[in-house]
């Protein structure tokens, strides 16, 4: 085969969630964008480890250019929430791509971290969900929270949308009048007694997060339900950047992610505030960009891995 007709080189990272997959590839040398797409993946959490691999394989098989061959994929994935979890995903996707092809997984939370530019750093998400992430020395994944708003998940809009309710009616309880929030409660679940608010919660407990917007409009408005909501889940996502620290995650910066975090400053501010308060000295960014480029970070990454790993072994 001539240069001219060699295949180039590119690698992949996929960022993969619950209900989706985004998957961006680039060639390896130049650092060029070849595909960038974004496809339902409604399955994926009913799915054994090999039928991930498999999904993963087809997926950048049908994208991969003509007259490119992947010489590394970088997965973050939903669902690796333990090291033996995503060590499995890990052993499975190469096996499914061979050899040839260089591959790492992680917890799809840390591609936050590897988007904004960091090897080693605390991703934060504060969104739909809450959790944050990191690795040990050791490369071992370390997650505090994101265990859903019913248990935790501080930060998030369902859970800044309860907390503010749970305040607001502690408040009643004591007699103290909060007319902003009132109004807001009132008019966002359509109750005009109070004692019928928790069937309304009920009914609308699958688009809670869908109100954190109003929770920061009354806070803006004076709501001292609303003000104390939002400082208490700022501070306790802060706290849980602490606890991750003392698990051993090796980190260089915070990183934050997700709507609640870049969407509403005054959340960030606070959780700011609560980093400073908690002894945290990292810099603290917010990412502007999309975390499957993490995943393609976490690609270039385990290929210079392989790389150096090959220059041992000839060396001995």
């Amino acid at each position: 085969m001539s240069t001219v007709d060699r295949p180039r080189r590119g690698v992949a990272g996929l960022d993969i969630g619950g209900s989706y997959l985004r998957v961006r590839v680039e060639d390896a040398i130049t650092g060029e964008p070849l595909v960038t797409e974004t496809r339902s993946n409604t399955g994926w959490n009913d799915l054994s480890p090999v039928e991930r691999a498999r999904l993963v394989h087809g997926a950048l098989r049908r994208v991969t250019p003509g007259g490119y061959i992947l010489a590394a994929v970088g997965v973050g994935a939903r669902g690796c929430d333990s090291e033996a979890l995503t060590r499995e995903l890990e052993a499975a996707v190469a096996a499914e791509f061979g050899p040839g092809v260089a591959v790492r997984v992680c917890n799809d939370a840390l591609l936050v971290g590897l988007a904004g530019g960091w090897e080693h750093a605390l991703s934060v998400i504060a969104g739909t969900g809450a959790v944050v992430g990191g690795l040990t020395s050791d490369g071992v994944t370390v997650l505090t929270d994101g265990w859903g708003w019913l248990l935790g998940d501080h930060g998030s809009a369902p859970r800044i949308v309860v907390d503010a309710l749970r305040l607001y009616t502690a408040g009643l309880d004591r007699e103290e009048s909060d007319p902003v929030f009132g109004r807001f409660v009132a008019g966002a679940l359509g109750v005009t007694e109070d004692r019928r608010l928790p069937g309304a919660v009920r009914r609308a407990r699958e688009t809670l997060g869908d109100l954190a917007p109003g929770v920061f409009e009354c806070a803006e408005a004076g709501s001292p339900c609303a003000r104390q909501a939002i400082t208490d889940n700022a501070w306790r996502l802060a706290g849980n950047v602490v606890t991750a620290l003392r698990l051993g995650v090796r980190a260089d910066a915070v990183v934050g992610a997700g709507a609640i975090m870049v969407k509403q400053p005054s959340f960030r501010a606070a959780f700011a505030s609560g980093l400073v308060a908690q002894e945290v000295t990292l810099p603290l960014s917010v990412l502007d960009t999309e975390p499957v480029f993490g995943a393609v970070r976490l690609a270039k990454l385990a290929l210079r891995n392989a790389a150096s790993c090959n220059d041992e072994e000839q060396l001995t």
